[in-house]
């Protein structure tokens, strides 16, 4: 198999996904998974990309770089050998939860939750984090969707981020991902 992974980072702008999936095809190649975001009026995308087996990732990193030529984005493809992690090959079975916390900004507020999530044996899936600065809570807001094993201790784990949240003045919520959609429904 002849695999990359392609960044695209940048000045956001119309048409950035549309001249990378037109390099993409046109070098017969095959997008399997992305994902895009933006972070205020950065443009941020990962790709995993198939090629076609005369192809290369240096063939595709020109015909990109060409592509998007005087506009101001970085673009990298990295050939990829797919190979999984030690806890990919023994992943315990896990519960999909959504951990919340809104409260003032300060440096270190997603290495403390990180942390805690980890030591916990929790594996973040997503971020999206806001952060406008300021004592006013709801300007400030980080949503971690993450994988739960089953045998974490749910208690020892909530308390972790309650005295997070109680250092750092944080409201901290954790919540299975089905009782969250559920709220989330009612509430719109």
């Amino acid at each position: 198999m002849n695999k990359v992974l392609i960044s695209v980072l940048g000045s956001d702008q119309p048409g950035i996904m549309a001249k990378v999936a037109s390099v993409i095809k046109q070098h017969n190649g095959n997008i399997e998974n992305l994902s895009q975001t933006l972070l205020d009026t950065v443009f941020g995308a990962l790709l995993r990309v198939e090629l076609a087996a005369d192809d290369s990732a240096e063939k595709l990193q020109e015909a990109l770089s060409h592509s998007f030529a005087g506009l101001d984005l970085f673009v990298r493809v990295h050939p990829w050998n797919e190979s999984t992690t030690d806890w990919h090959q023994h992943k315990p079975e896990t519960q999909p939860y959504i951990v919340t916390a809104i409260g003032p900004d300060r440096q270190g507020l997603v290495a403390e939750m990180a942390t805690a999530l980890f030591e916990h044996g929790v594996n973040i899936t997503n971020i999206q984090a806001i952060f406008k600065g300021g004592k006013n809570p709801m300007d400030n807001l980080m949503v971690f969707e993450v994988d739960v094993p089953r045998s974490t201790v749910m208690d020892a784990l909530r308390d972790a981020l309650a005295d997070i949240a109680q250092r750092l003045d944080l409201e901290i919520s954790v919540q299975h991902r089905k009782i969250f959609e559920s709220v989330s429904n009612i509430l719109n």
